[in-house]
């Protein structure tokens, strides 16, 4: 199972940065920008992603746990069928800096997790205040590899199954930079928030029924 999601990923990634002819017609051949690169920091959170996306409260984990990564994304539509979406294909590495000094000392970790994902990404564009500043919302769905289970899931899931392997949605908020500050050359540049979630649905992946948020803080730029 392993050696088959590695190769997926391999392939996948390959893809994005790729120019693929299907009917003499490139897959990918957009245009204006082709790619959106985003680092990003973000802080572990206990609350589930319900209670984030109805603002309901930031519960910060126990364990302080923080990650920092970039995430780097290739588009594949923009605006089908004049339709206000942009669709892209996302591969992200982050890493999560663990770190613990409680009293379960021996069951969480100190070394540093490190995850790559991978998901299709869809973005609305149209909201009514697009006139001030242009507005997008995202959202990814894909798979997920750790290095080894973040002290988030550890402690999310104390005496549960755990997976290396689990599903991952991404879900951002982000506002047009020149709209903002009025400086031209912020044109393809936009700052954001977001969630960053791995969870095994419910019990369809290897048996973890429960998953870890982690709140994002990002500024994303077009190339």
């Amino acid at each position: 199972m392993k050696k088959i999601i590695v190769a997926l990923i391999t392939l996948l990634s390959l893809n994005i940065y790729g120019e693929v002819e299907v009917k003499s017609k490139k897959a990918f051949d957009v245009d204006g920008n082709k790619y959106i690169i985003r680092p990003l920091y973000g802080i572990a959170t206990s609350s589930d992603i319900g209670e984030l996306l109805t603002f309901q409260g930031l519960k910060k984990s126990t364990n302080g746990g923080k990650i920092a990564g970039v995430q780097v994304e290739r588009y594949v539509y923009k605006n089908p069928y004049n339709f206000p979406i942009n669709i892209t294909l996302q591969n992200s590495f982050i890493t999560h800096f663990n770190s613990y000094s409680g009293d379960k000392a021996d069951y969480y970790t100190n070394d540093n997790t490190y995850e790559i994902n991978f998901g299709i990404k869809i973005y609305w564009l149209e909201f009514p205040w697009d006139k001030y500043v242009r507005t997008r919302l995202g959202v990814s769905e894909g798979f997920s590899y750790t290095s080894n289970i973040t002290n988030l899931e550890r402690e999310n899931q104390y005496g549960k199954n755990n997976s290396n392997y689990l599903n991952y949605i991404d879900i951002t908020l982000s506002f047009n930079a020149k709209d903002i500050t009025k400086i031209e050359e912020f044109e393809d540049t936009y700052i954001g928030v977001g969630v960053s979630h791995r969870s095994g649905i419910f019990g369809t992946i290897n048996g973890v029924d429960g998953g870890s948020n982690n709140v994002i803080f990002f500024f994303e730029t077009e190339l």
